[in-house]
């Protein structure tokens, strides 16, 4: 576990793989129609801080990635902080227009 974190490119793939698994959990759970409005809320309140706080470490170690490996894992990391930051920013702007 110790060399794993120190090679900053193995952990800034792992952080943007668990990423996108964690936006296609959210993303299926959405599309569910069985899911009920509870069940959805619970999901949410549990894979947003995990996905916000992987997103968040992956962007750290991308900044220690050598060659030109760096601009690209930084980028998507950036975007992938912009999409929750924008999430966010959707649910508390429309949370008084739902019953």
């Amino acid at each position: 576990m110790n060399s794993f974190f120190k090679n900053a490119l193995k952990t800034s793939i792992a952080s943007l793989v668990t990423s996108i698994i964690l936006y296609v959990v959210i993303i299926g759970f959405f599309l569910l129609s069985v899911v009920t409005a509870s069940a959805f809320g619970t999901i949410i309140k549990v894979t947003v801080p995990v996905l916000t706080l992987v997103t968040i470490l992956g962007f750290i170690y991308s900044f220690f990635i050598k060659g030109k490996q760096k601009i690209p894992f930084l980028t998507l990391h950036f975007v992938s902080l912009f999409a929750i930051s924008f999430g966010i920013y959707l649910t508390v702007s429309f949370q008084g227009f739902a019953p």
